[in-house]
């Protein structure tokens, strides 16, 4: 299996659904939701990233570790899932976060988050844990569990970058697909305030 292959059938499944939908246009039903994509100009920019076409011949953004920023990252990510179409394998939106969850965020959306590094350490069982601040000054708490560490860390193994280099360094940013657990979170500051919790599914670390 490729690199980054949960993405990869995140968007088979969107356009699957797409397809589905143009079928039923001449049964009076509604038109199916454009997807919320990059420009072609913003796209330019990660022209880098190795791409494959899917069974409705789509390209695809297949190798995202190989992103050399987590602005580049989102690009693809948002390529391969717009934030407007339900897709990959939860049949969910994804939810791009730069700042604080919003209040009414669901248990277990997937989220796209990118955030800043205060605090990164390994944890119990080989799961890495960090505390990240977001663009508003929110922190975060967020888990990747040693199966998924394992799994990138295989995938990337090779490459240039690699996902994960230092992500125990404060000041590096993490960005990664997951999802929200809840306000489960224990605030570094002050323990019995509970912040936002996610789960990463993949996550990269880069300056910037």
């Amino acid at each position: 299996m490729s690199q980054y292959s949960v993405a990869r059938l995140g968007a088979v499944l969107l356009l699957t659904g797409l397809s589905a939908g143009c079928d039923q246009l001449g049964s009076g039903n509604k038109a199916p939701q454009e997807p919320e994509v990059p420009s072609a100009h913003e796209l330019s920019r990660i022209g880098y990233l190795p791409t494959e076409s899917d069974p409705n011949g789509r390209k695809i953004y297949n190798q995202l570790a190989k992103a050399r920023s987590c602005g580049d990252f989102e690009l693809a990510m948002r390529w391969n899932r717009p934030p407007n179409i339900a897709g990959g394998p939860f049949g969910k939106k994804m939810a791009y976060l730069g700042t604080a969850s919003p209040a009414d965020l669901p248990k277990d959306s997937e989220v796209f988050l990118t955030g800043t590094i205060v605090r990164g350490a390994s944890l119990a069982e080989g799961d890495q844990g960090w505390y990240l601040r977001m663009k508003d000054g929110t922190v975060v708490e967020v888990v990747e569990r040693a199966d998924y560490l394992q799994k990138q860390e295989q995938d990337t193994q090779g490459d240039r970058l690699g996902a994960l280099n230092q992500p125990d360094k404060p000041g590096r940013v993490l960005c990664g697909h997951g999802y929200y657990l809840g306000a489960l979170g224990a605030d570094p500051e002050k323990g019995d305030k509970k912040i936002p919790l996610y789960s990463m599914l993949f996550a990269l670390d880069r300056n910037d």
